[in-house]
């Protein structure tokens, strides 16, 4: 019998309920191997990040752009110089309904961002995008 792969820690930071709403059912409807945390700002997403146990640091970290207050992209910033050294391992997405070349470029030039996901995150996009960075970053840190 083949072993159920363990829950990875994610973060979804995102301003919409109705997203929110949609991530959970998703995650519940299609059984990813997500163990979810939902934050509903990028200074609470900060915040979460600074108190929490190293056990609990999420594995992947998908930020919105279009936040008020502070956005996507100053989040990935702060993230970048607070955070990436010592959590080297945890991969961050900003993901956004933008299909702005401009935006899908500053994003992916900012220092610690995987990648950029267009919106609406779906199975496909865990498959696909974020399970790749996942099992490099596993290979990386367990050479062999």
């Amino acid at each position: 019998m083949k072993q159920a792969a363990r829950k990875k820690r994610i973060l979804f930071i995102d301003d919409s309920h109705t997203e929110v709403k949609y991530l959970k059912l998703l995650i519940e409807m299609t059984e990813l191997p997500l163990d979810p945390v939902f934050i509903h700002s990028a200074a609470e997403g900060l915040q979460y990040l600074e108190n929490c146990p190293e056990e609990k640091y999420p594995e992947v970290i998908v930020v919105d752009i279009n936040m008020p207050l502070m956005n996507g992209f100053e989040f990935a910033e702060i993230y970048g110089i607070k955070y990436l050294q010592k959590h080297s391992s945890t991969l961050l997405f900003i993901y956004s309904t933008s299909i702005d070349s401009s935006e899908i470029n500053r994003a992916k030039s900012i220092s610690g961002v995987a990648d950029f996901i267009p919106k609406p995150f779906d199975e496909s996009t865990y498959q696909n995008t974020i399970l790749p960075y996942l099992e490099t970053s596993e290979k990386i840190a367990r050479p062999g």
